[in-house]
């Protein structure tokens, strides 16, 4: 504590007079200016972030090392102004010293017409891949606004929300709950990505009806703004523009409510909804991002015929659909989830296709990450029910020892992720073969219990 207290010059003093420095000497190690150094001690001149680093160097310090008593020192300068706090705020950022960053931002908050410029260096930060010191300044920022209207508040819990998101499902459906009063004061443009962010968490959770609604407002939003782009062009029109082309969200809208109908075995209408995305005659674009995203939407729109074909009972087209999926490797795991689904409903042996792809499914219990199009929390949740799906499959044909493994996967993932659903499905079928499971498989089994109600 009384380090803390202690300025920056005395420090300097100290460390000079206690190791015998001369002080041209120490300016001529620094690379700083005796003169200047001078001044800095007898208190003539203010120290300067950069200037405070090559000091700290020249101490053997570590960098930042002296934060601390420059921020105490700036916070009682009565003519401290921006233009010393934006260089530490950065430096903070590069040293990921966020306790400093923290303690600079709730000073800097409190002058509000330093808001602008707060959210102007978060946004930079976060565009140079600082993320967790541009979430400390947007929570602060956020906090701090006094006008509730703000674009610049909603934005802010935009990036909170993305960036607080983990592999919790409990802990996302509060943030979701958090952030969703706030989309509709984002721009438009950024509110269709905000949207598409939601929509994916909502759908890994598996909240159809809310999904569905902002499916139905991110197509609204998105066929507004592409019939202003096309009929209603303006010269040297200045606006944000989102992360992709605004016809892909229109399109993407269609592929997610195609997906809910699917999941309520409305297989009629997620059909219909496949022909709206297939069909992109009427896309002006032609550039190479056009292009690319079109044939992506073209080959979902061909994989979920297939699928929905499957899943209303054409069990003739399965084979088919395999052989289309071994060709596309990002459809593989997803087309595997509905398969297993079939296969219950509808009493398919599909131990060949499990076979051929058992090293696909592997892979994914591996690495726990991306697949093709799909957000991690709608793979992790589709794998977590895909393994007791494939566990209650071997289970029905009596094959225990097999079961067994699935069960014991699922349930892990569905312990990391704190799927609570999945958990007690799996708990209910491991009670139910007990008696068939051997010493290793129950200790394994004990372990990821153990390590959940510790939270670990």
């Amino acid at each position: 504590m009384e380090q803390k207290s202690k300025t920056i010059r005395s420090e300097l003093f100290d460390y000079i007079h206690h190791n015998d420095i001369v002080l041209s000497h120490f300016a001529e190690t620094s690379g700083i200016n005796a003169g200047t150094l001078s001044k800095i001690i007898n208190g003539v001149i203010p120290v300067s972030v950069r200037v405070l680093d090559v000091i700290t160097a020249a101490m053997k310090l570590e960098p930042g090392a002296l934060y601390n008593n420059y921020i105490n020192e700036c916070k009682n300068e009565t003519t401290s102004d921006w233009r010393r706090w934006k260089p530490l705020i950065i430096r903070c950022a590069e040293l990921n010293k966020l306790d400093c960053l923290d303690q600079v931002v709730v000073i800097v908050t409190d002058n509000l017409a330093y808001s602008p410029m707060l959210f102007e260096v978060a946004e930079h930060l976060d565009n140079e891949g600082y993320k967790d010191a541009a979430l400390v300044m947007y929570r602060r920022i956020a906090e701090s606004e006094r006008y509730q209207h703000a674009e610049r508040l909603a934005t802010c819990q935009y990036r909170i929300f993305k960036y607080s998101l983990t592999d919790n499902q409990a802990r996302n459906l509060e943030c979701a709950a958090l952030f969703e009063p706030y989309i509709k004061r984002l721009g438009e443009t950024e509110q269709l990505d905000a949207l598409k962010d939601l929509i994916n968490l909502l759908m890994s959770l598996h909240k159809w009806d809310k999904a569905k609604y902002l499916a139905e407002e991110m197509e609204r939003i998105a066929t507004n703004l592409y019939e202003h782009k096309h009929k209603k062009p303006q010269k040297n029109q200045q606006s944000s523009k989102p992360a992709k082309p605004l016809f892909g969200y229109i399109l993407y809208s269609n592929l997610i409510l195609g997906t809910i109908a699917e999941e309520k075995n409305d297989f009629e209408n997620a059909l219909r909804y496949v022909t709206r995305y297939e069909d992109q005659a009427w896309i002006i674009e032609t550039d190479e991002i056009a292009i690319a995203t079109k044939s992506q939407f073209a080959e979902w729109a061909k994989a979920n015929r297939y699928l929905y074909r499957l899943m209303s009972g054409e069990v003739s087209v399965l084979h088919e659909y395999v052989a289309y999926i071994g060709s596309n490797e990002d459809e593989i795991l997803r087309a595997l989830f509905k398969i297993v689904k079939a296969a219950q409903l509808y009493k398919i042996n599909i131990d060949e296709i499990l076979h051929r792809f058992e090293q696909v499914i592997f892979n994914q219990i591996i690495e726990n990450g991306h697949v093709g199009g799909y957000t991690a929390e709608i793979i992790d949740d589709g794998l977590a029910n895909f393994l007791a799906d494939v566990a209650t499959y071997y289970i029905q044909k009596d094959e225990f020892s097999v079961g067994i493994n699935f069960i014991l996967e699922s349930l892990a993932i569905s312990a990391r992720i704190n799927n609570t659903a999945c958990m007690v499905r799996n708990i209910c079928m491991f009670e139910k073969i007990r008696h068939t499971i051997d010493e290793t498989s129950e200790h394994r089994y004990s372990s990821i219990m153990m390590k959940y109600e510790r939270g670990i």
